[in-house]
């Protein structure tokens, strides 16, 4: 019940209903089966003895109703109807089968697409605190897990459980002492099987969980920095670390297979054996063979449909037991409300908001901020003034609050205490969204996905969408046009390689501050961005820069001092507080810490 509880819990209203109707096509397809195993009797007590026509009032209604006048002819009548329920049967199988795959594979899309918005929607310090291989995991991994090895083993499990209780009331009818012995026999040995193994599958789903995180964890790692796994030659490293984690990850599966699939055969043992003491019993109590021949017909084909059924019943339990860590997971990562964004539609699109332009300031008022579990803030009840169309540097040591200062200003981080504010506007729920929209961020790490120059120049724009006017415009803003139009033999469809890989590192960065300005931000954000570059191609990309000063407000995170020499106000960090402001020469005659870092 917890387990059907906390599944159900993740289905909307439509889902649930789409299974309410699939359950309703199990019905009927268990009461197809139970008259595809009915139909053999008659047709087997014709074929035994042909006087049970005339003998048993429903076969001798069936000879009169339908005219036939000869036995020969009724029992071949009987054995279309019997090949013919039998087809019908088996073809509503297929159509239920069809309808019940759709349906795992449809959750498997719509739950995947459920959590990756709930990890995109989550705010900033969620992923300061989470590892990004372990999120993709939970996302192509842990709900495939749930859909095809937990939901579709259930739904199959639930279904084949509906046939089996229905063979068995069908064999009540039939004969009561026998059936009841049956029952009785095979469910206690299903439920004792089960609770027998119920602890193991849950120990072994939770360390199959684990360790398949540790495994996506440690792929990630090696390919993630695969330029310095070759330079110093840590491939037998990297290996050593995936081997553990892979190695319990293959056991545990081994294990659950051999669980999930033992009883199997101890319990078609069980049946068979039963069906020879049902035949020992039935000839010792019938004189007349030839009335036992049918009786123990409908049992063996009751059984050949019982046992798969009874099988793959234990199967859906045991997989939906193996894999309720992987649920919970799942659960407990979709349990979370979008909050703080009305642009969102119901429909879970996002809707149209107009960009907060900067027009006048952005106002930081005594604000402090600690990331999550660490012992000491960040940012220490810091004020700050940046008029707009101004250039701002932050410089300051490692760890100093430079970057902190700059997400928060983003919106990405929440003050714990202060007020941030754009043009007299307090930075939160949709004014955040809305500011955001109005930034153009360039990172010291470009990410360049494996495609064309537009496309990564447009990023995140739907192709239909790009608007290529706009893509040449800031390509030339940002001092990247001739190379694409004299360089590339396909120009701004050529494709950039992995990471853009097919480019030195100041084209990557050139491409990075056409993305950021794409979309005509008031504000450009530069993060590092040069840190990575010569001394000469950061030059360059500098020039470019601030080139865009005064159609801009510029804030930039300064690696190298002299990328702020141009800074019209230069903010000094030290620990999360501010302890030097003013022009870059102004901060060189009066602050030693800041002249000893501009020597450096």
């Amino acid at each position: 019940m917890e387990i059907i509880k906390t599944f159900f819990d993740l289905l909307t209203q439509r889902e649930r209903r789409n299974l309410y109707l699939l359950f309703c096509a199990v019905l009927v397809m268990a009461g197809l089966e139970v008259v595809s195993v009915a139909s053999i009797m008659p047709f087997l007590s014709v074929a035994s003895d042909p006087a049970t026509v005339h003998e048993n009032p429903y076969l001798n209604w069936a000879f009169e109703t339908f005219g036939f006048t000869n036995t020969n002819h009724f029992l071949i009548a009987l054995g279309f109807a019997a090949l013919t329920a039998l087809i019908i049967s088996n073809a509503f199988i297929i159509f239920t089968t069809w309808a019940l795959n759709r349906y795992v594979w449809a959750r498997n899309h719509s739950l995947s697409r459920r959590l990756l918005r709930s990890y995109l929607y989550r705010p900033y310090e969620y992923f300061i605190t989470r590892n990004s291989a372990e999120l993709g995991k939970n996302i192509l991994e842990e709900v495939k897990e749930v859909a095809s090895s937990m939901l579709r083993p259930a739904l199959r499990g639930a279904a084949k459980l509906i046939v089996a209780l229905f063979i068995v009331g069908f064999l009540f009818f039939v004969n009561p002492l026998v059936a009841l012995v049956v029952a009785i026999i095979l469910g206690l040995a299903y439920t004792i099987v089960y609770y027998l193994i119920r602890d193991r599958l849950d120990r072994t789903g939770r360390e199959r969980v684990e360790y398949n995180e540790k495994r996506f964890q440690f792929v990630s790692e090696s390919f993630g920095g695969i330029k310095q796994v070759k330079i110093r030659g840590k491939e037998e490293a990297f290996l050593r670390k995936y081997s553990p984690p892979s190695k319990h990850y293959a056991r545990v599966q081994a294990h659950y297979r051999v669980l999930k699939r033992a009883p199997r055969y101890i319990l078609e043992a069980v049946a068979f054996s039963g069906i020879i003491l049902i035949a020992v019993y039935l000839i010792a109590v019938q004189n007349n063979i030839r009335q036992v021949i049918p009786i123990l017909g409908l049992y063996a084909f009751a059984g050949y449909r019982l046992m798969p059924a009874l099988q793959q019943a234990f199967k859906g339990i045991a997989s939906a037991r193996f894999n309720i860590a992987a649920l919970k997971k799942i659960h407990q990562d979709l349990d979370h409300r979008i909050e703080g964004f009305s642009h969102m539609s119901s429909n879970g699109t996002e809707t149209a908001m107009e960009p907060l332009t900067l027009n006048d300031r952005i106002v930081i008022e005594n604000v402090s901020f600690t990331y999550p579990e660490a012992e000491k803030p960040a940012i220490r009840n810091l004020t700050l003034e940046i008029p707009a169309h101004s250039t701002v540097g932050f410089v300051g040591k490692t760890g100093s609050g430079k970057t902190t200062t700059v997400d928060l200003i983003l919106g990405l981080l929440r003050p714990n205490k202060g007020i941030i504010s754009v043009d007299d506007k307090r930075l939160r729920g949709d004014i955040i969204r809305r500011w955001q929209q109005s930034i153009g961020y360039v990172p010291q790490q470009i990410y360049l996905a494996d495609d064309t120059v537009a496309r990564n120049i447009a990023f995140g724009v739907p192709e239909k969408e790009i608007d290529m006017g706009r893509v040449r415009d800031a390509a030339r803003r940002a001092h990247i046009y001739e190379f694409v139009r004299s360089e590339l033999s396909d120009e701004w469809e050529t494709v950039v390689g992995e990471r853009g890989v097919k480019l030195s590192g100041g084209q990557r960065q050139r491409i990075g501050i056409a993305r950021a300005l794409y979309h005509r931000p008031s504000v450009l954000v530069f993060d590092e961005a040069t840190s990575a570059l010569d001394q000469e191609t950061e030059a360059s990309v500098m020039e470019a820069i601030y080139q865009l000063s005064g159609d801009h407000t510029m804030l930039m995170i300064a690696h190298r001092l002299s990328t702020v020499k141009r800074a019209d106000n230069v903010v000094m960090l030290e620990q999360g507080r501010k302890v030097g402001e003013g022009k870059y020469e102004k901060l060189s005659r009066q602050h030693s810490k800041f002249r000893s870092m501009a020597l450096s």
